[in-house]
């Protein structure tokens, strides 16, 4: 009977665990989620970046999701979706969310945010998201317009130490090219790349001197909220 009591012991600690395991951090002062203020700060001006400075210079609106630091969603060498490209070439948002929501769905992300685009190269964008001990990195993108595919970016920040969300983050945005539209200006009328190309950093004129970009374009700080209980 004493066998018979601790082999059931034994197997309800054991679904315990499992189940503790699955649930994500339950040790005290272990933090399993948290939300932030992130703004998006533009430096995208004509005295840093003169050469072929539009009149028009803008971005579309800000898109992008929580999800785990292991996805290789617009990562560097990889080819951009049919919603990366349309983000890119156009500034239209319709078809990546849809794509970033399935991922979601698919259990690959945690929140998605769409926030506002910016009427000039020079301003702030903010928008609030949640990441969890899972789906600790974010993920935010914008057209830098008029331009043929390329894009600003923060990818992949994350926001987790492996027990604690931080207070505050500040990093600097890159500019993208996704690969599927030639063009060596800031002109949205061009031929598609043929084949499509790889998804790469873009730090060649008329925003940079092929090695780097002539100055910041833009910085993103992650600020995080104080949750009501």
């Amino acid at each position: 009977m004493r066998k018979l009591r601790s082999y059931f012991y034994l197997l309800v600690g054991l679904v315990f665990v499992s189940c503790s395991k699955s649930d994500g951090p339950i040790e005290a002062g272990i933090e399993g989620d948290a939300a932030y203020m992130v703004t998006f700060t533009m430096h995208w001006n004509n005295t840093d970046f003169p050469t072929d400075y539009p009149s028009n210079a803008h971005f579309s609106p800000l898109i992008g999701w929580s999800h785990p630091t292991t996805s290789d969603f617009f990562k560097v060498g990889t080819t951009a979706t049919e919603g990366i490209e349309d983000m890119a070439e156009t500034g239209g948002t319709g078809t990546l969310q849809s794509e970033l929501e399935a991922k979601i769905a698919n259990n690959e992300g945690l929140d998605f945010v769409l926030g506002s685009g910016l009427g000039s190269g020079e301003g702030e964008i903010t928008v609030e998201i949640e990441v969890d001990a899972i789906n600790s990195a974010v993920t935010l993108v914008s057209m830098v317009a008029p331009s043929p595919d390329w894009y600003v970016a923060a990818l992949n920040v994350n926001l987790y130490d492996g027990s604690h969300f931080l207070e505050s983050k500040t990093v600097t945005a890159a500019v993208y090219d996704a690969g599927t539209e030639d063009g060596i200006t800031f002109s949205i009328d061009n031929p598609a790349t043929d084949p499509q190309g790889s998804i790469s950093l873009f730090v060649d004129s008329p925003l940079g001197d092929g090695t780097n970009l002539s100055a910041d374009f833009a910085k993103v700080t992650f600020t995080k909220k104080v949750l009501a209980e």
